[in-house]
């Protein structure tokens, strides 16, 4: 499998049938006892379903301020938002009649139930105010009934995209929707530093001719910008903004190859992928 889009969770059971399996994974700098340890249960009864978790810029949750691991009862945080998921060729074409809704807790977990086992490629996407268009996708997933779990969804606030532009240029800041959040992980799910992005097995260039790409400083993923970096640091995260079409994304750091991803540009999205490298 060419993609992966991976986080665990552990904890109590709550409303969306959450398990009370126990994971190691940090939630927190922190590991403390949670509301929110715990995963959605992600069980189909006649398609594949995809559960996950919504995240901030920078890999925290997103939350509402007292989380209780219930369903939204507030329009607080995740809870201001609507979760949907179709096959990844229905999303990159714009049609909506087919997406299933899917549910939401008020710590940011998500179930989309069911999607079509014909599906091997899907995407799961948020609408709500005062954000981007946000997405993930999920490719080369199995064509059966079944669950793909540990979906991690970025959600990128107008306020961060605008950021993220003026901190390549503050002078001409470029559009960076219509755009693609890359994760390079490597096998054992770690991000993957000294990676550059690769399309239709070339280098990107610079902002403003199309594709470009620039990569993210710092702990967090996704968090701050450096226009002077020419590959992935700790985080392993970077942005590329494709022509528009289709195309293929890799990735390429000394002595590997990534295999590479047909994707297609998306105006005004902002979506994650994890490319296992």
């Amino acid at each position: 499998m060419r993609v992966l889009v991976l986080l665990m969770l552990g904890g109590c059971a709550q409303l969306l049938g959450l398990d009370d399996t126990k994971y190691d994974q940090h939630d927190a700098m922190v590991d403390a006892p949670s509301i929110c340890d715990g995963a959605p249960a992600c069980t189909a009864a006649s398609g594949r379903s995809v559960c996950g978790v919504l995240l901030q810029t920078g890999g925290v949750p997103l939350r509402v301020g007292e989380p209780t691991g219930q369903s939204c009862s507030t329009m607080e945080g995740p809870c201001a938002l609507q979760v949907l998921g179709d096959s990844m060729a229905s999303y990159f074409a714009g049609t909506t009649a087919s997406a299933v809704v899917g549910q939401l807790d008020d710590c940011g977990r998500f179930v989309v139930p069911d999607l079509p086992t014909t599906a091997d490629d899907v995407a799961v996407w948020v609408t709500g105010p005062e954000i981007e268009q946000s997405a993930v996708v999920v490719v080369d997933r199995p064509t059966s009934a079944g669950t793909d779990t540990g979906v991690k969804l970025f959600v990128v606030t107008t306020a961060t995209s605008a950021a993220w532009g003026t901190q390549i240029s503050s002078t001409s800041p470029p559009d960076v929707t219509g755009s693609y959040l890359v994760s390079y992980i490597n096998m054992m799910n770690a991000p993957i530093a000294t990676n550059e992005l690769r399309v239709n097995g070339g280098a990107v260039g610079d902002p403003p001719t199309l594709p470009w790409g620039v990569y993210f400083s710092g702990s967090m993923p996704f968090g701050s910008v450096d226009p002077s970096l020419n590959a992935t640091q700790d985080t392993g995260t970077a942005l590329l903004v494709p022509a528009a079409g289709s195309f293929q994304l890799g990735g390429f750091r000394t002595g590997k190859t990534c295999t590479p991803v047909s994707l297609q540009a998306v105006p005004n999205a902002l979506i994650h992928i994890a490319l296992r490298c």
